[in-house]
Order: C-alpha cells, then sequence, then structure tokens
C-alpha cells in the first residue's frame, strides 16, 4: 500500500446539517415540481413547450428562419410560466433516449 500525503478533511457537524437541509431543499423542489407537473395547467404548459421545440426542430430542418424565431419568440412568455410554477424545462437540443429493450441489450 502507498501512504497518501493527502490528509482528510473532516466535516463539522454544522457543514453536515448544511449539506442534508440542503438535499431536504431538493427533495421538496421535485415533491413540488412533480405536483404542478401533475396539475392540468402545468401539463397543459409543459405539452404547448414541447409542441413548439418539435415545431421549432422541424423549422430548422426546413430553414425556414422566420418561423423558428417566430415560435422561439411564442416559447418564452410560456417558459416563463412553466419555471414560475416549479417545472424544469426540457431541453429541446437534448437528444431523447430511453432504455433499450432487454433483446438490444442482450
Amino acid at each position: 500500500m502507498s501512504a497518501k500525503t493527502e490528509t482528510r478533511k473532516h466535516r463539522t457537524p454544522e457543514q453536515v446539517v448544511l449539506d442534508l437541509e440542503a438535499k431536504i431543499a431538493a427533495v421538496k423542489a421535485r415533491a413540488a415540481a412533480r405536483q404542478a407537473k401533475a396539475n392540468p395547467v402545468g401539463k397543459a404548459l409543459l405539452l404547448a413547450v414541447k409542441a413548439i421545440d418539435k415545431a421549432q426542430a422541424v423549422a430548422a430542418e426546413a430553414k425556414n428562419e422566420p418561423l423558428g424565431r417566430a415560435l422561439e419568440a411564442s416559447r418564452a412568455p410560456l417558459s416563463e410560466q412553466v419555471v414560475a410554477m416549479g417545472i424544469r424545462l426540457p431541453d429541446p437540443k437534448a437528444k431523447k433516449g430511453g432504455r433499450r429493450k432487454k433483446a438490444e441489450a442482450a
């Protein structure tokens, strides 16, 4: 075994409490977001944002810049409302992927 030159830093009880309080706050925020998503208004706003994202992708594919700008302008106020409700916005540029089926994994 090799000797470590670095000493281990121990957290104070106050630091541990702060870290745990941060985790509790994160769990509460996720629960609030889940509840907001279940709300019919939250569902509708999120679906509208996703639909605009799909339309933007089609406009970009068709190289229709004016339509892309118009869609981007219409997405902004909806996005603000979604964020105000505590729902995390989907990333329109994120690659969509899911779990692979068992047949594909093997």
